[in-house]
């Protein structure tokens, strides 16, 4: 395994650059609106601490699973 951080001088940022920052602007993006939609319902959102957990520790995947889920699982809900 080669662990010297030399190689990451031969790698061409510039290509890499347009493809990996609009993947970031979308990844901020959906966490920004998941955690605002989880702060506005947090009194009828069931478990709002564990779905902060989610959406910051499962990176894309915590804020799409509350937005799908999570949304319509409230307090007074029969699932």
């Amino acid at each position: 395994m080669n662990t010297d951080i030399s190689v990451l001088k031969d790698i061409d940022w510039g290509a890499i650059m347009p493809i990996v920052i609009p993947i970031m602007v979308l990844h901020l993006l959906l966490l920004t609106v998941a955690l605002i939609d989880l702060y506005r319902r947090r009194t009828i959102v069931n478990y709002s601490v564990v779905w902060v957990v989610v959406i910051v520790l499962l990176n894309t995947v915590g804020p799409i699973l509350y937005l799908t889920i999570g949304r319509r699982l409230l307090k007074n809900d029969r699932y």
